[in-house]
């Protein structure tokens, strides 16, 4: 598939699209983090902002809540790109949210009521 540009067209940056611009740096990603209540330094590696993430939330699921925000983040730049939806940090926040909904389905007993009570309500 070729494409007409590489440039991140979603993001105010206007800049080659890299992994660590779409999931991290540019604006719309971040208000998408910033609406599950994660900010971190963007001017930082992706590695060292996945640590960032894990140090603010606290919690053995950290990885879970990275990998389901940055699949709600590529979907919600799909669909604007190949379906014309227009893009907003509440739609990626609903995806996020459903997501997450579905992982508990799937969470070790234990970790249940601090995934669900704990952290997915109290966004």
């Amino acid at each position: 598939m070729e494409l007409d540009s590489y440039t991140y067209e979603l993001c105010n940056l206007q800049r080659r699209e890299t992994t660590n611009l779409l999931f991290f740096r540019c604006s719309f990603a971040k208000a998408c983090w910033n609406s599950i209540g994660v900010t971190y330094i963007s001017t930082r590696t992706h590695w060292n902002i996945i640590n960032q993430i894990k140090n603010k939330l606290g919690v053995p699921f950290y990885m879970e809540i990275v990998i389901l925000m940055a699949w709600s983040i590529w979907t919600t730049r799909n669909s604007w790109m190949f379906n014309s939806v227009d893009p907003s940090p509440l739609i990626c926040k609903e995806k996020f949210s459903s997501e997450f909904s579905y992982l508990l389905l799937r969470a070790r007993p234990s970790l249940v009521q601090l995934m669900e009570v704990v952290w997915l309500h109290t966004l």
